[in-house]
């Protein structure tokens, strides 16, 4: 059965950053998937942009036209996953989708395409850190191959609370 909803997914471009801000910032406020306390600037996120663009990492988006316009649906990226040499083979991924696109498959589509353009780019490993709470995300990365490697207990605090952070791992090759 086709979806009613009619997605693109493509590489990001700079004017594309709005759209993945307006996502950040609602994760941001809204939940413990971001640790930021704050919302991010439009100025923060086009750095963000550049520098991860200019890093050799890439950058998904989910799109879909919405009253002729389109609009941001969800998002990918590969990051630094520590700044020594060592690491230069290994990525740490982010996943986000917009909150009113949710369970419609979208992350399962740029997580796939993340993963490939990962391999295009040479990388070895795939590391994901998942909040305490966001099964969701966990049993995706689970259906990609990733296994678990370890929680950190109370690593994180937001809320007034502290939460624990699920590690996962996907060796590319």
């Amino acid at each position: 059965m086709a979806s009613k909803f009619q997605y693109t997914y493509r590489a990001a471009k700079e004017e594309d950053v709005a759209g993945i801000n307006a996502i950040v910032n609602y994760e941001v406020q809204e939940s413990v998937n971001n640790f930021n306390y704050n919302p991010r600037s439009q100025e923060d996120a086009l750095t963000w942009y550049t520098n991860t663009i200019n890093g050799g990492y890439p950058i998904l988006v989910a799109t879909i036209v919405v009253d002729d316009q389109e609009v941001i649906a969800g998002y990918s990226s590969l990051g630094s996953f520590r700044q020594k040499d060592g690491y230069k083979f290994t990525a740490e991924y982010s996943l986000y989708i917009h909150h009113e696109h949710r369970r419609r498959g979208l992350g399962r589509q740029l997580l796939d395409a993340l993963l490939k353009e990962a391999k295009v780019l040479g990388f070895h490993a795939i590391i994901g850190s998942i909040s305490e709470g966001n099964d969701a995300s966990v049993k995706l990365a689970e259906e990609f191959g990733f296994r678990i490697v370890g929680t950190m207990k109370e690593n994180g605090f937001k809320f007034n609370r502290w939460i624990d952070n699920t590690f996962v791992e996907l060796i590319l090759s």
